[in-house]
Protein backbone atom coordinates (compact mmCIF):
# COMPACT_ATOMS: atom_id res chain seq x y z
CA UNK A 1 0.00 0.00 0.00
CA UNK A 2 1.06 3.38 -0.60
CA UNK A 3 0.42 5.70 1.88
CA UNK A 4 2.34 9.39 2.38
CA UNK A 5 1.87 10.23 5.57
CA UNK A 6 1.13 8.71 9.20
CA UNK A 7 -0.51 10.77 11.74
CA UNK A 8 0.06 10.07 15.28
CA UNK A 9 -2.50 11.49 18.24
CA UNK A 10 -0.49 12.52 21.36
CA UNK A 11 -3.18 11.70 24.68
CA UNK A 12 -3.70 7.59 24.84
CA UNK A 13 -1.29 6.56 22.04
CA UNK A 14 2.46 9.19 23.04
CA UNK A 15 1.05 10.33 26.33
CA UNK A 16 -0.17 9.11 29.41
CA UNK A 17 -2.90 11.43 29.81
CA UNK A 18 -5.15 8.89 31.91
CA UNK A 19 -2.71 7.99 33.91
CA UNK A 20 -2.19 11.15 35.21
CA UNK A 21 -5.73 12.41 35.77
CA UNK A 22 -6.53 9.19 37.81
CA UNK A 23 -3.63 10.48 40.00
CA UNK A 24 -4.66 13.38 40.48
CA UNK A 25 -8.43 12.96 40.56
CA UNK A 26 -8.90 9.71 41.74
CA UNK A 27 -11.12 8.53 38.53
CA UNK A 28 -10.80 7.52 34.97
CA UNK A 29 -12.12 10.61 32.31
CA UNK A 30 -14.91 8.30 31.08
CA UNK A 31 -16.07 8.15 34.59
CA UNK A 32 -15.58 11.97 35.71
CA UNK A 33 -17.54 12.85 32.35
CA UNK A 34 -20.42 10.55 33.40
CA UNK A 35 -20.41 12.46 36.88
CA UNK A 36 -20.46 15.34 35.05
CA UNK A 37 -16.94 16.32 36.82
CA UNK A 38 -14.80 16.38 34.15
CA UNK A 39 -14.34 20.07 33.18
CA UNK A 40 -13.98 20.91 36.44
CA UNK A 41 -10.83 18.60 36.56
CA UNK A 42 -9.81 19.26 33.11
CA UNK A 43 -9.43 23.12 34.09
CA UNK A 44 -7.24 22.43 37.45
CA UNK A 45 -5.45 20.01 34.81
CA UNK A 46 -4.71 22.60 32.49
CA UNK A 47 -4.09 25.52 34.82
CA UNK A 48 -1.22 23.32 36.54
CA UNK A 49 0.20 22.15 33.13
CA UNK A 50 0.14 18.79 32.95
CA UNK A 51 0.31 17.92 29.37
CA UNK A 52 3.59 19.43 29.25
CA UNK A 53 4.92 16.61 31.99
CA UNK A 54 3.02 13.77 31.04
CA UNK A 55 4.65 10.17 31.24
CA UNK A 56 5.54 8.29 27.89
CA UNK A 57 2.95 5.12 27.29
CA UNK A 58 4.62 1.65 27.24
CA UNK A 59 5.93 0.73 24.37
CA UNK A 60 6.51 4.37 22.60
CA UNK A 61 10.32 4.51 22.56
CA UNK A 62 10.48 1.58 20.34
CA UNK A 63 7.14 2.92 18.30
CA UNK A 64 8.76 6.54 17.92
CA UNK A 65 12.51 4.39 16.95
CA UNK A 66 10.52 2.49 14.57
CA UNK A 67 8.68 5.50 12.47
CA UNK A 68 11.42 7.92 12.95
CA UNK A 69 13.24 4.70 10.59
CA UNK A 70 10.34 3.55 8.69
CA UNK A 71 10.88 5.94 5.22
CA UNK A 72 7.39 7.57 5.46
CA UNK A 73 6.82 11.32 6.79
CA UNK A 74 4.99 11.32 10.48
CA UNK A 75 2.91 13.77 11.65
CA UNK A 76 1.03 14.83 15.15
CA UNK A 77 -2.55 15.04 15.23
CA UNK A 78 -4.00 15.82 18.80
CA UNK A 79 -6.85 17.76 19.89
CA UNK A 80 -6.48 21.22 22.43
CA UNK A 81 -10.49 20.34 23.29
CA UNK A 82 -11.72 23.50 22.28
CA UNK A 83 -11.03 26.83 20.61
CA UNK A 84 -10.68 28.61 24.01
CA UNK A 85 -7.99 26.36 25.26
CA UNK A 86 -5.69 25.91 21.96
CA UNK A 87 -3.27 28.29 22.50
CA UNK A 88 -2.83 27.09 26.04
CA UNK A 89 -3.21 23.63 25.69
CA UNK A 90 -0.81 23.27 22.09
CA UNK A 91 2.03 25.19 24.05
CA UNK A 92 1.94 22.64 26.19
CA UNK A 93 1.94 20.09 23.65
CA UNK A 94 4.71 21.29 22.31
CA UNK A 95 6.70 21.55 25.36
CA UNK A 96 5.92 17.80 25.78
CA UNK A 97 6.96 16.92 22.25
CA UNK A 98 10.40 18.93 22.97
CA UNK A 99 10.81 17.46 26.28
CA UNK A 100 11.15 13.84 24.60
CA UNK A 101 13.01 14.68 21.73
CA UNK A 102 9.84 14.31 19.38
CA UNK A 103 10.55 15.99 15.94
CA UNK A 104 7.64 15.29 13.72
CA UNK A 105 5.41 18.26 12.36
CA UNK A 106 2.72 18.84 15.38
CA UNK A 107 -0.87 20.03 13.96
CA UNK A 108 -2.99 20.60 16.52
CA UNK A 109 -7.06 20.97 16.02
CA UNK A 110 -9.70 22.56 18.28
CA UNK A 111 -11.31 19.18 19.01
CA UNK A 112 -11.20 15.29 17.63
CA UNK A 113 -14.30 15.97 15.61
CA UNK A 114 -11.80 18.29 13.36
CA UNK A 115 -9.25 15.74 12.91
CA UNK A 116 -10.73 13.94 9.92
CA UNK A 117 -10.10 17.48 8.38
CA UNK A 118 -6.87 15.87 7.67
CA UNK A 119 -7.87 12.10 6.29
CA UNK A 120 -6.48 11.29 2.30
CA UNK A 121 -6.99 7.94 0.75
CA UNK A 122 -2.86 7.63 1.69
CA UNK A 123 -3.01 8.69 4.89
CA UNK A 124 -3.02 6.53 8.41
CA UNK A 125 -3.91 7.97 11.79
CA UNK A 126 -3.14 5.76 15.27
CA UNK A 127 -5.70 7.57 17.16
CA UNK A 128 -6.95 5.92 20.79
CA UNK A 129 -10.45 6.84 20.50
CA UNK A 130 -13.21 4.94 18.22
CA UNK A 131 -15.51 8.21 16.97
CA UNK A 132 -11.70 9.82 15.14
CA UNK A 133 -11.10 6.43 13.87
CA UNK A 134 -14.63 6.29 12.18
CA UNK A 135 -14.45 9.50 11.20
CA UNK A 136 -11.42 9.57 9.49
CA UNK A 137 -12.47 5.85 7.61
CA UNK A 138 -15.64 7.81 6.44
CA UNK A 139 -13.30 10.13 5.31
CA UNK A 140 -11.43 8.28 3.01
CA UNK A 141 -8.07 7.80 5.44
CA UNK A 142 -7.04 4.50 7.19
CA UNK A 143 -7.28 4.60 10.72
CA UNK A 144 -5.73 2.27 13.22
CA UNK A 145 -7.27 2.43 16.70
CA UNK A 146 -4.74 2.28 19.54
CA UNK A 147 -5.05 0.07 22.35
CA UNK A 148 -1.00 -0.72 22.57
CA UNK A 149 2.04 -0.41 20.30
CA UNK A 150 2.49 -4.05 20.49
CA UNK A 151 -0.87 -4.67 18.12
CA UNK A 152 -0.73 -1.41 16.32
CA UNK A 153 2.49 -1.67 15.16
CA UNK A 154 1.84 -5.16 13.64
CA UNK A 155 -1.86 -3.78 12.43
CA UNK A 156 0.46 -1.04 10.86
CA UNK A 157 2.94 -3.31 8.97
CA UNK A 158 0.13 -5.53 7.90
CA UNK A 159 -1.15 -2.75 6.18
CA UNK A 160 2.18 -1.20 4.77
CA UNK A 161 3.08 -4.73 3.14
CA UNK A 162 -0.48 -5.77 1.91
CA UNK A 163 -0.88 -5.17 -1.89
CA UNK A 164 -3.60 -2.36 -3.24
Amino acid sequence: MQIDKIYLDMDGVLADFYKRYFERYGLAPRDAEKKKEFNKYFDDFIETRQFASLDLLPGTWDALSYFRNCGIPIEILSSTANKERYETISEQKIEWLKKYNINFKPNFVPGKRFKYEFATPNSIIIDDTESVIDDWNKAGGIGILHKDWNTTLAELSNLLTTPK
